[in-house]
């Protein structure tokens, strides 16, 4: 498993617990976090039954391309479904490097919507 090598955190977070991350990188590039999720996407192949909403937050900070550290979040208490999805999600992350020289902390979100936009690219 190709995760292995990489840092994955896999933060649990109440509907009501504010999300605290310190990353110490540079930010990277607005279009970094979109170029991730759009490249993720060709490598994602997430578990079926989908609920028909649903929304992971990804924090990824980027070293040359690669993720260095992964951090799949809840903004609620996790459906069984989003438990299974979201090592699914860090592992499409790191299967589809390199992500040109992208470095710095991205975030973005994957949800319904953006899994659908990126099937019909």
């Amino acid at each position: 498993m190709h995760s292995l090598t990489k840092t994955f955190l896999h933060n649990l977070l109440a509907a009501s617990a504010a999300l605290a991350i310190n990353v110490t990188s540079a930010p990277a590039s607005d279009d970094g976090g979109n170029i991730v999720s759009i490249q993720m996407l060709k490598c994602l192949k997430l578990p079926a039954n989908a609920p028909s909403v649903y929304s992971l937050p990804v924090v990824a900070d980027m070293k040359d391309g690669s993720a260095d550290f992964l951090s799949i979040n809840f903004r609620a208490p996790p459906s069984e479904w989003e438990k299974t999805a979201a090592p699914i999600i860090a592992d499409a992350i790191t299967q589809c490097e390199p992500y040109n020289s992208i470095s710095g902390r991205v975030e973005f979100t994957v949800t319904r919507e953006l899994v659908e936009s990126g099937s019909k690219n």
